[in-house]
C-alpha cells in the first residue's frame, strides 16, 4: 500500500479545496436546504414554520389537479426538442463540413439564436406568431402560417418545441462539427476506397466515431429540456389556460405566486429526482450503444 504523502496532500487540498467550497456553497447546500424546506409549510416571507413531514410530496400527487399534467407535457417537449435538434443538429453538421465556400456563414446563422437569450427568444417569436405570421398569411393566402399558435391548446406545444429547436440547434451543430472534424481522416479515406457509400460512411465509420460527443450532445439536450422555464414564461405564460405549463413553471408559480415554498421545494426535489434518473438512463443507453 501506497504510503500517503503530506505534502502531495497539501497540495491536492489547495487545488480542490476552493473548488469544493465554492460547489458546497453553490449546490450541495441549497439542494439539503431546499429538501428541509420541502418538509415544512413556509410560506417564503414568515420567520415561523411547522415541520408536515412528507405531507407536501403526498398532496403533490393526489390533490394538485396541474403537477403531473404540467410533468407529462415537460417530458412531451423535451421527447420532441431532443430528436428534432440533434437530428437536424447531426445533418447540418454533416452538410458544413463540406468543402463549400459559405460554410462560415451557415454555421455563424445557425448558431446566432443561441448568442440570444431564451426569454428574448419567446418575445421573438411571441411575436412573429401573433403579427408576422397572420400578416403574411393575410398576403399570401398560405392559411397554416395565420394559425393560432399560442393561442390553440392543440397546438401550443409544437410552437414551444418550433423555438426550443431554433434556440439550441446551433449550439449543438457546433459541436457534432468539432467531433466530426476530429474524426481520423485515413479512416474515412480507407472506406472510400473500399467503396463506401456517403450513406454507410456515416453510418458505419462516423457515427461510432462520434459516439461520445453524440452522448454529450444528448444529455445537454435532455436536460435543458427538462428544465425548460424562461422561453415559455415569455412566449406563452404558460397559456392558454394552463395547455403549456411545464414542471418549472408549476412549481415557480406554486412558490412565488401562491407563496407555497414548501410545496414548490417539494415539487423541485421531485424535478430533480427525475433529471437524475434520466440522466443515469440515458448514459447507461448510450454506453450499451457504444459497447
Amino acid at each position: 500500500m501506497k504510503k500517503l504523502n503530506t505534502a502531495d496532500l497539501k497540495i491536492d487540498l489547495l487545488y480542490i479545496g476552493p473548488i469544493f467550497i465554492v460547489y458546497t456553497m453553490l449546490f450541495v447546500w441549497p439542494l439539503i436546504d431546499g429538501l428541509r424546506i420541502s418538509l415544512t409549510n413556509w410560506d417564503g416571507v414568515s420567520t415561523t414554520f411547522t415541520y408536515v413531514g412528507f405531507r407536501n410530496y403526498i398532496r403533490m400527487f393526489t390533490q394538485d389537479r396541474y403537477f403531473l399534467g404540467s410533468l407529462g407535457r415537460t417530458f412531451q417537449i423535451a421527447f420532441f426538442n431532443v430528436i428534432f435538434t440533434n437530428v437536424l443538429a447531426m445533418l447540418f453538421a454533416l452538410a458544413l463540413t463540406t468543402r463549400f465556400r459559405a460554410n462560415n456563414m451557415y454555421r455563424a446563422a445557425i448558431f446566432l439564436p443561441n448568442v440570444i437569450s431564451m426569454v428574448v427568444s419567446g418575445f421573438i417569436w411571441r411575436f412573429m406568431f401573433t403579427q408576422i405570421g397572420p400578416a403574411v398569411s393575410e398576403a399570401t393566402g398560405i392559411k397554416w402560417l395565420g394559425m393560432a399558435w399560442l393561442g390553440s391548446p392543440d397546438i401550443v406545444v409544437s410552437s414551444i418545441v418550433i423555438v426550443s429547436v431554433w434556440w439550441g440547434l446551433g449550439y449543438i451543430m457546433t459541436i457534432y462539427i468539432a467531433a466530426i472534424q476530429g474524426i481520423d481522416s485515413s479512416i474515412i479515406e480507407a472506406g472510400d476506397i473500399d467503396g463506401c457509400s456517403q450513406w454507410q460512411s456515416f453510418w458505419r465509420i462516423k457515427l461510432p466515431s462520434m459516439m461520445p460527443v453524440v452522448s454529450v450532445g444528448i444529455f445537454l439536450n435532455v436536460a435543458g429540456s427538462l428544465k425548460i422555464f424562461d422561453v415559455i414564461y415569455s412566449l406563452t405564460g404558460g397559456g392558454p389556460g394552463r395547455s403549456s405549463e411545464v414542471a418549472m413553471l408549476n412549481l415557480y408559480r406554486e412558490a412565488f405566486v401562491n407563496q407555497r415554498f414548501g410545496m414548490g421545494a417539494a415539487k423541485a426535489i421531485v424535478l430533480t429526482v427525475i433529471i437524475i434518473m434520466v440522466t443515469i438512463l440515458q448514459r447507461k443507453l448510450t454506453e450499451g450503444e457504444k459497447s
